[in-house]
């Protein structure tokens, strides 16, 4: 498992830093692009190995010479999985390994996919919201790339990408939201029905296909044609900072009058189960921190904080505990792993 040294790595966009952090967990903004050769899925495996190998060199000459490069082949599949609970490689990238490649920047802030629907997906990542600081990441890497490979532009329809949705700019910005408050009091699904006239949409904690799990909704774009980048930052700054101000007044009103003794329960309950159970499936862990995690961002006392929750929401994945215990577990064991785990970061015996 050529991934284990990782666990011990900071993951930067992960840190309980940035505007906005008791809401927007991250900002990822990532750009489609691809080179004046065949789509991945039209391109024999001869050519996808030579754009695997040309972007990795590009790569080290734009920046990331200090980065980590994976080829998916030559990684097991908790190391392909590992990636993706990491944010940092797609369910789509991992399912055809043969000549993928993934580059992993610093504190995991930067991220280059290599042959998955496109030739490349770029993406920088950063705590909290800061959209604008994240497309000026994305940009500059973006211009390192450029200055070594020819990528596939026209006039009239902008960058090239084998999704229509994705003509344009390539440019898909999102936010990483918990929105429990929102959840608990019902209105989360008039707020998802709505996104959709505001150009955005909502997907899982893994993106696209994925399952919303612990009240973490992936929002973004829904298209990057037609507009400029500057265009959709702000309407995605501004719908995102709206969704922030309308889970704030959720949970003042579940935190204060009668609301108040219901949320605490609530709460209570979820640390009382973390810190004393000895077995914990990966998506009642979840919903659990979950709660914990609202807690602390109303400025309870709980016996934790922000960081060790974010930082636990990542750590008790599946393949993560795979990593960990450096063999594949059990369904039970791993809920055990689990258990003690939460039981040790949290400092409950």
């Amino acid at each position: 498992m050529q991934l284990h040294n990782m666990l011990r790595f900071k993951t930067g966009w992960a840190e309980d830093t940035g505007p906005d952090h008791e809401v927007v967990l991250s900002t990822r903004v990532r750009l489609a692009r691809n080179l004046r050769a065949p789509f991945p899925a039209q391109a024999g495996p001869a050519a996808l190995k030579r754009i695997l190998d040309a972007a990795f060199t590009a790569a080290k000459s734009a920046g990331l010479k200090n980065a980590a490069f994976f080829k998916l082949a030559d990684l097991d599949e908790t190391d392909r999985a590992f990636l993706v609970e990491r944010h940092l490689a797609s369910p789509l990238l991992i399912a055809h390994p043969n000549s993928r490649g993934v580059v992993v920047g610093e504190n995991e802030t930067a991220v280059v996919m290599v042959n998955e629907e496109d030739h490349l997906r770029l993406a920088a990542l950063l705590p909290g919201q800061q959209l604008h600081a994240a497309h000026g990441a994305v940009d500059r890497l973006d211009d390192g790339l450029s200055a070594a490979l020819d990528f596939a532009f026209r006039d009239d329809l902008g960058y090239l990408a084998a999704c229509p949705t994705n003509l344009g700019t390539g440019l898909r910005a999102s936010c990483l939201v918990h929105l429990p408050a929102l959840t608990m009091t019902g209105a989360i699904g008039k707020l998802i029905e709505s996104l959709g006239r505001a150009g955005l949409i909502a997907r899982g904690l893994y993106g696209e296909g994925a399952r919303v799990i612990g009240d973490f909704f992936q929002l973004s774009n829904a298209t990057g044609f037609g507009r400029t980048e500057g265009e959709i930052l702000a309407a995605l700054v501004k719908s995102v900072g709206a969704i922030v101000g309308r889970e704030n007044e959720a949970r003042a009103a579940l935190s204060s009058g009668s609301a108040k003794v219901r949320l605490e329960d609530e709460i209570q309950r979820s640390l009382a189960l973390l810190g004393g159970a000895r077995l914990l499936s990966f998506e009642e862990c979840q919903q659990y921190l979950s709660r914990l995690r609202l807690g602390l961002a109303l400025g309870w006392r709980l016996g934790a904080d922000l960081a060790v929750v974010n930082e636990l929401t990542l750590s008790t994945q599946p393949a993560h505990l795979d990593l960990l215990a450096q063999k594949i577990l059990s369904p039970l064991d791993r809920d055990a792993l689990r258990a003690g785990l939460v039981r040790r970061r949290l400092k409950v015996s």
